[in-house]
């Protein structure tokens, strides 16, 4: 069985680490919407000639700017509170060192990699093997162990992102390990075009529920059921993050100036 480290030390550190990027997002907003750099960004909008012929030199034109780059901030910090956290948790559980755990190959740098060899219990190899079963990767019997790569999801603008992850699975089988992505939201809107072309590369994808059911019984992080316990207090700040967009000079600027403009 893995080496057990304190699992209440490694869950909250996920909890802080979580509330710390939801921390992340009400001070981005405060700042990003504050009236100050709307009234900048707007005055370089108005003194471009193709946003200005395009009337794209507005308020509301500028608020879309602003949520646009928060919607891009939340979809990374989550990514970065699934893989960040399960790199910690694998080296603790399977008693590696962080190198091992992230390693490069080719000059590209691995998620996770799962050596049988290096794991600090011999009985480790079988334990893999058998939980990752139980959730639909079978590992061959001539595999020398899992290198896997975690995503949040995909985003409209990740093909530099897949076309490497299709070298990397090249990589991660000549080094004898079998390749397994986890893509832990259920909605990605790149899924239909990505996975096929990545399965082909040879990777073993599970997504949504699968991905979490693999990180909880394989990796040890069960996400879902951290995520349980932090909600009313995440729902709670998610809420002043809103309240700071919602009230802020930017939103209330772009609505009023769209309401002038309908009146007129």
């Amino acid at each position: 069985m893995p080496v057990e480290g304190d699992p209440e030390e490694l869950r909250q550190r996920y909890l802080d680490a979580l509330y710390g990027h939801v921390e992340g997002w009400r001070l981005k907003a405060e700042a990003d919407f504050a009236q100050e750099p709307f009234e900048s960004e707007l005055g370089e909008l108005v003194a471009d000639p193709v946003y200005s012929a395009f009337g794209l030199a507005v308020p509301e034109y500028m608020l879309i700017r602003l949520m646009g780059r928060m919607s891009i901030s939340v979809g990374r910090r989550l990514g970065e509170l699934h893989d960040k956290p399960l790199r910690e948790v694998v080296a603790t559980r399977f008693g590696l060192p962080m190198g091992a755990v992230s390693p490069k190959l080719k000059g590209l740098e691995l998620d996770l990699a799962l050596r049988f060899a290096e794991l600090a219990d011999p009985d480790d190899a079988n334990f893999i093997r058998t939980e990752a079963a139980a959730v639909g990767v079978n590992v061959p019997v001539d595999a020398q162990g899992l290198g896997i790569e975690v995503r949040y999801n995909f985003n409209p603008n990740d093909s530099a992102r897949i076309r490497k992850d299709v070298d990397m699975a090249s990589h991660v089988q000549a080094a004898g390990l079998e390749p397994v992505y986890l893509v832990f939201s259920s909605m990605s809107p790149r899924l239909e075009d990505a996975v096929p072309r990545l399965e082909r590369a040879g990777w073993k994808f599970l997504h949504g529920a699968d991905a979490g059911a693999f990180a909880a019984r394989v990796l040890g992080l069960d996400f879902g059921e951290v995520l349980r316990e932090a909600k009313p207090l995440i729902v709670k700040r998610i809420g002043e993050v809103m309240e700071a967009i919602l009230g802020s000079y930017a939103f209330r600027t772009a609505t009023s100036h769209a309401d002038r403009v309908t009146d007129g």
